[in-house]
């Protein structure tokens, strides 16, 4: 203690600790106040009771010696604010020749962590103007990243750290860990960790304290923040992959037993995750949930989780041929309109994967509803995603229309026509697509709108019959054989070199596709005995004698449902070219009928009868 500070110490005018302060405020030395910033002592007067500060904007600024004592902190010499007052050309040239050198000194003055806000009052605006500063700090950022011992933060939020230099990376990055106050810190230190894997020389020892230290954080924390936790130890399994560590540390909390206990909750927390991670817990469903309730959840998520979730579930359940199981929930969601924006975008990017065999005139009619939900609820910025999925892929509408019966693609493209979703070009741009995919279109969107009636598909009741067993011999015979014949053939080795498992792969997508035509077909099936038709002109269930015109030669034709089309027989199907052809004419009005030839032929009707006056017997 300086000797005249001592004298006011033993006068009682200063207390002893008081004392030992002042005298460190002598003449030339560095200081910080919390308003006026940093300064330099410039003159005591003891006698006077005052001390003259040179702060940086308040030079020759006179403070009594109890409120210098209260308020002063006292800087060594090599602090940043320090050199900051004393030298501030030198710093000016050092933040030029060498930033990482400078964020070192600022890191060292400031306690070895410091926010990117703080460094950045630090340089400006005395050492760098405002617009000097960015571009010092992105070169400084880029000189950083070589840097091990010093901590770049990925996110404003967090800190920029000094490290010990001499101490090992895993060391060093398992201290950033610990020292990490919440979940998502210490993720950002699992990240960095990931990042710099190549420095860890023995990963099996030095990673057994981090495994640990998440493992015990996720445990503690998971009730109160599922989804950050969920993150958490997905990141310390990629860790342990990055890393070829082979097990983890003995007791240590496992993504199933996570999953398994917030079974209820978990589709919430997924949500939170990126996409990189998606796979990873997904794929450990049918151990999480075994005995296919790993089915029924990975199903439940689906309609809960965003875009990015749907199409790893769709390859779990792919990969565990269990892809019948997704086309029946896809086909079921349609119809029910409960398919989400994300789901529905999906299947139009996978209609000729996964999706195929539910890509069809259904889901067409299901987009077309999300759509104008969403435009009645909010408007274009509701109808944003799915709008452009639908309207700027060149290829959707008309695969969607090309092997669709006549009078659903005339459906939709009234719909398509009357929606106000879309504006007029949109329209006609749509319009264009489908005629040009389906020219007969053109004329049948000018015939003016059909009844619900007409655009039944009328058939026999004995072919709906016969539908239907084919229906029930597909979904409880040759589906499941064929999901028998994928599990084996599975069995025969590597899958990109297995002939067996490919062919049954795709055999599975023509049934599984047969199946959606046949359930849509009998969903849209008007069933009749064909009783009390009229018999003016040719119709369904009429029977009609024709005559060739230019051969005399005569032949008898029934004109009957969708599906009871058998030319042995002279029966023809209402929807054939034959049968369009002669629907609609009176006796002795003329036709041109197909030939076998791709030609035509002029016949001439010349009878018309029912094909049924009494109901069949029973």
């Amino acid at each position: 203690m300086s000797p005249e500070v001592e004298k006011l110490v033993n006068a009682g005018k200063l207390s002893r600790d008081d004392g030992e302060k002042l005298s460190k405020l002598t003449t030339g030395a560095f200081c910080v106040h919390k308003s006026w910033g940093a300064g330099r002592v410039a003159e005591w007067d003891l006698l006077g009771d005052k001390i003259v500060i040179n702060f940086e904007d308040k030079a020759g600024h006179a403070m009594k010696l109890s409120f210098a004592v209260g308020s002063l902190e006292v800087l060594p010499d090599d602090h940043l604010l320090a050199r900051r007052v004393g030298d501030l050309a030198g710093l000016k040239a050092l933040a030029k020749s060498d930033p990482v050198g400078l964020v070192v000194a600022a890191l060292k003055s400031h306690g070895g962590k410091m926010s990117l806000d703080t460094l950045e009052k630090f340089m400006s605006p005395k050492v760098l103007t405002a617009s000097e500063y960015k571009s010092w700090w992105t070169a400084a950022k880029k000189a950083l990243k070589d840097k091990r011992h010093i901590v770049v933060p990925a996110k404003r939020t967090e800190l920029l750290v000094l490290r010990e230099e001499d101490a090992s990376p895993g060391a060093a990055m398992l201290l950033d860990l610990v020292n990490a106050r919440d979940l998502k810190a210490k993720l950002a230190a699992v990240s960095r960790l990931m990042k710099d894997i190549d420095l860890v020389n023995d990963p099996e020892t030095e990673l057994k304290p981090v495994f640990e230290e998440i493992s015990s954080t996720v445990s503690k924390s998971w009730r109160l923040n599922l989804k950050d936790s969920l993150h958490l130890l997905v990141a310390r399994d990629e860790l342990q992959d990055e890393a070829k560590v082979a097990e983890l540390p003995a007791g240590s909390l496992t993504l199933v037993e996570l999953m398994r206990e917030n079974r209820a909750q978990l589709a919430d927390a997924v949500n939170g995750l990126p996409a990189a991670f998606l796979g990873r817990v997904y794929r450990v469903f049918p151990q999480a949930f075994p005995e296919r309730g790993w089915v029924v959840e990975s199903l439940n998520h689906l309609t809960r989780t965003g875009g990015r979730a749907v199409a790893e579930i769709a390859s779990v359940l792919d990969a565990n041929d269990e892809l019948d199981v997704l086309a029946e929930f896809l086909k079921k969601a349609v119809r029910n309109r409960q398919l989400s924006t994300d789901l529905l975008i999906w299947m139009c990017k996978e209609r000729k994967g996964k999706a195929e065999s539910v890509f069809d005139m259904d889901l067409g009619n299901a987009i077309l509803s999300a759509l104008e939900d969403d435009h009645i609820a909010g408007g274009p910025k509701r109808t944003g995603r799915l709008s452009d999925a639908f309207t700027e892929d060149v290829g959707l509408v008309p695969e969607m229309v090309a092997d669709a019966d006549a009078d659903e693609v005339r459906l939709f493209g009234k719909r398509i026509l009357a929606t106000p979703v879309f504006d007029g070009l949109t329209r006609r741009s749509l319009m264009g697509r489908l005629i040009k995919t389906r020219p007969e279109m053109q004329a049948l969107m000018d015939e003016g709108s059909q009844s619900t009636e007409q655009m039944a598909l009328v058939v026999s009741w004995e072919s709906m019959e016969h539908r239907k067993l084919e229906l029930e011999d597909l979904v409880k015979v040759q589906i499941p054989q064929n999901k028998k014949d994928i599990q084996i053939a599975r069995e025969y080795g590597d899958l990109r070199e297995n002939f067996e498992y490919k062919s049954a792969r795709q055999h599975q997508a023509v049934l599984l596709r047969l199946q959606s035509k046949y359930e849509r077909e009998l969903r849209n099936a008007r069933g009749t005995d064909f009783v009390g038709v009229g018999t003016e002109s040719v119709g369904i269930g009429t029977v009609v004698d024709l005559e060739d015109v230019a051969t005399g030669e005569k032949e008898t034709h029934s004109v009957l449902g969708a599906w009871d089309g058998n030319p042995d027989k002279f029966i023809l199907s209402y929807l054939s070219e034959m049968a369009k052809a002669i629907i609609g004419k009176k006796i002795g009005e003329e036709a041109d009928i197909p030939t076998d030839t791709a030609g035509t032929r002029k016949v001439r009707v010349t009878g018309i009868r029912a094909y049924r006056t009494e109901p069949p017997l029973a």
